[in-house]
């Protein structure tokens, strides 16, 4: 039995609606009539057997199906705008990097400037450590950064550098000017702490003093940033990697706590296939991975 055919429009307005959670903002976005959209996704749906999409009052969000398919058309749409810049020689040459949120704020401004100079235009997409994987394994993606999750397969990994779990306030809070703290100490101050995936809970688990009270939480996100800017506009503590914490360290808005903490920490590693150091991005990244070691675990 033949597979149901996909064409690059059904992946534009699924992608759309996707996005913006809405059939309508989707027509807006992409000059179409209102019942083309909802005509094309129902023509969809009948194609493949399932359901994309629970229609309700506030938007419409993706289904389990939807959210699987949702990275596959991802992909093939990055894949074709790849095709078509690869045709035109009149840009510089491109490249693609992939990272996870956690990560995407301090590296690719690391790429971006060992790349300066060069006749090369970068994208940087934020995306899920799988997608990252997925995206330099199938070629969507010249490379790509990972915390803590080691690629396998084709893909080659090169190890930038461990970096440890800090705690970091504010320059005003109360314990700024303390010289030796523990877990206990903080059992007053609202945390914010960075849970990079299910390894991270344990971390977060060990400041759930049984006298913190209620409305003094522990929050965890996977922003190691929004927990940097909690601290900083909030009077919270924060608990991040230690790479996420060097430019506000440097423009002085916040202190390192000295805590002794477990030792947590999360490895940061550059994945890309061989066959992608011949783009010469790939190429100028690899020359410079002791710059970015140094810049990302000194």
């Amino acid at each position: 039995m033949p597979s149901p055919s996909l064409e690059i429009m059904d992946l534009e307005v699924f992608s759309a609606i996707a996005r913006l959670g809405s059939f309508n903002a989707a027509a807006v976005e992409l000059r179409l009539a209102a019942p083309s959209v909802s005509n094309r996704i129902a023509a969809l749906e009948r194609r493949l057997g399932t359901t994309l999409f629970v229609r309700g009052a506030r938007g419409s969000t993706l289904t389990p199906a939807g959210q699987r398919l949702m990275g596959y058309a991802r992909r093939c749409l990055d894949l074709l705008d790849e095709a078509v810049h690869s045709l035109d020689t009149g840009t510089p040459e491109r490249l693609v990097l992939a990272a996870p949120n956690s990560f995407a704020a301090t590296v690719f401004p690391l790429a971006f400037s060992a790349l300066d100079g060069l006749d090369i235009a970068v994208h940087g997409r934020v995306a899920h450590s799988r997608e990252v994987v997925e995206q330099v394994r199938d070629g969507s993606a010249h490379g790509g950064f990972l915390l803590t999750q080691v690629a396998t397969g084709s893909l080659r990994s090169e190890r930038l550098g461990t970096s440890p779990m800090v705690a970091v306030c504010g320059p005003d809070h109360r314990l700024g000017d303390a010289t030796e703290l523990t877990p206990d100490d903080l059992v007053g101050s609202t945390l914010v702490v960075y849970r990079w995936d299910a390894e991270g809970e344990p971390l977060a688990a060990i400041f759930n003093h049984p006298e913190r009270r209620r409305n003094i939480p522990v929050h965890t996100t996977g922003s190691p940033e929004a927990a940097i800017r909690c601290a900083i506009g909030s009077g919270h503590v924060a608990v991040v990697p230690r790479f996420a914490t060097r430019t506000f360290e440097r423009s002085g808005r916040i202190r390192l706590l000295p805590v002794r903490l477990p030792p947590w920490s999360v490895e940061l590693r550059f994945v890309y296939l061989a066959a992608h150091t011949e783009n010469p991005g790939v190429a100028a990244l690899l020359d410079s991975l002791p710059r970015l070691r140094d810049a990302l675990c000194d």
